[in-house]
């Protein structure tokens, strides 16, 4: 369990520490939706703006989305990053990831003043039917 100080809002997600050379550098973390007919998980990622740049992401993305399909059996997998996070669309479309569209007003600002739209993105795989 994380430290109390530690953002716990998503208590149904499974939460995994990015760490590079001994140090935290960032968390990736998913959810799963089990209901058969919409089966599919959702993946969250950050890391230190300071190892930016490097790939890192990537990877880690790459890892878990591998994990998810292989090990979980799921076929289609999202991420939804702000719309004006360039650097981020850009790491999650070298894991894979594909844009699907614009949800508008999804998350509330970081300040709590307002909303800003995100970036609906998928990485689907054709495991048959």
């Amino acid at each position: 369990m994380p430290d109390d100080r530690f953002p716990w809002d998503e208590p149904d997600s499974t939460r995994f520490t990015i760490v590079v050379d001994g140090a935290v550098a960032g968390l990736i973390q998913f959810w799963e939706e089990t209901e058969s007919r919409y089966r599919h998980a959702a993946i969250d990622v950050f890391l230190d703006p300071a190892l930016h740049g490097q790939g890192l992401g990537t990877e880690a993305l790459r890892k878990l989305s591998r994990h998810l399909i292989e090990e979980h059996g799921h076929h289609r997998l999202t991420i939804d990053p702000a719309v004006d996070n360039a650097a981020a669309v850009r790491c999650y479309e070298k894991a894979g990831f594909r844009r699907v569209g614009v949800m508008r007003h999804y998350e509330r600002d970081v300040d709590g003043a307002g909303w800003h739209d995100a970036l609906l993105m998928e990485l689907v795989v054709d495991m048959g039917a």
